[in-house]
């Protein structure tokens, strides 16, 4: 009895110095896919996203984001997270038209006017029905803008007008949106390995190809073929998603961190495409590139015919083709 007595008393002791003991709550861990290496800009905010989730909720969220692919990436990362295997996932929009078709429209050729047009789009009731439809199949999506550059057409002679695109051989991956949007607009697609594209290019195989700016100057395209048309026909953006089941497990200060979070990681990664836009014009000049700006509503207007065949043909929901168009 003695001995437990000196016991309080200490511990009253060390109290009145420090004050009240406090236990650290348990904090939900959660692992997060990332497809890209460390220092591309889709891990960075996706590490940014994790620092801020643990700061926001005074810790009690342990975000561990995994990069290079390693726990999987494109449909094959969405379909671990949608059964709970992953916690979190972040990719391309455009992977989520495996679960929701819809989405399909988010890879048609000049779909969206410029990016403020597809931000308002990200942001109207319109695409909040799409997410519902990737709610309804247990994917919950925190957030759709993480920016990335759109894509643009690098070519072995200039392309500025719709016609400048006749007949020329152009590398295109293999999506059918893809391949009907040049092959509309007068090219003739042609299936090339993405990593044969730069020999492709430089030995004539193809006299173009579509791909993300920043890839233009990563990838060395430029060196083969100098001339850059900013056609922007795809503004692609990246999506955070978590376990319908798992984000309903999480407390409402939780979720909201999430929320918050990602509202941060959403204003850094479009600081660093704002600064990767910039690098990559400037070193594509210094190599002797040239960097050509276009009207994008003349090669719109040649696709809506297709556009509203893709549609008939179910590639995505009747309607949504002219709903986004009249977004203002």
């Amino acid at each position: 009895m003695q001995n437990h007595n000196r016991l309080a008393l200490a511990i009253t002791a060390v109290i009145a110095v420090t004050g009240p003991v406090v236990l650290p709550a348990s904090a939900a861990t959660l692992r997060l896919a990332c497809p890209s290496a460390p220092d591309n800009p889709t891990c960075l905010a996706a590490s940014r996203f994790a620092e801020e989730a643990k700061r926001k909720s005074d810790g009690s969220l342990d975000i561990q984001v995994f990069p290079s692919g390693q726990l999987g990436k494109g449909k094959e990362a969405i379909q671990q997270m949608q059964a709970g295997i992953i916690d979190l996932v972040v990719e391309d929009i455009s992977n989520y038209a495996n679960f929701a078709p819809d989405y399909n429209v988010v890879s048609w050729g000049f779909a969206f006017r410029d990016e403020d047009h597809f931000l308002a789009f990200l942001d109207s009731p319109l695409h909040e029905e799409m997410a519902g439809k990737l709610r309804d199949q247990g994917i919950e999506l925190v957030a759709a803008n993480w920016r990335k550059l759109p894509r643009v057409v690098v070519s072995t002679k200039p392309v500025k007008a719709p016609e400048d695109l006749a007949g020329l051989k152009f590398r295109v991956p293999p999506i059918p949106s893809y391949i009907e949007t040049w092959k509309t607009l007068g090219a003739n697609p042609t299936q090339v390995p993405w990593s044969d594209s730069f020999q492709a290019l430089k030995t004539g195989v193809v006299d173009a190809m579509e791909a993300p700016l920043d890839s233009v100057v990563s990838q060395k395209f430029h060196l083969a073929a100098p001339h850059v048309t900013l056609t922007n026909h795809v503004f692609a953006s990246i999506a955070l998603t978590i376990n319908k089941t798992r984000h309903q497990s999480l407390s409402d200060a939780e979720r909201k961190a999430i929320d918050e979070a990602a509202a941060i990681a959403a204003d850094y990664s479009a600081e660093l495409a704002a600064e990767a836009r910039n690098s990559v014009r400037e070193q594509i000049k210094a190599d002797g590139g040239e960097i050509i700006e276009v009207e994008t509503a003349p090669f719109a207007a040649k696709l809506e015919k297709a556009a509203h065949q893709q549609e008939a043909d179910g590639l995505w929901s009747q309607g949504l083709y002219d709903r986004i168009e009249a977004m203002k």
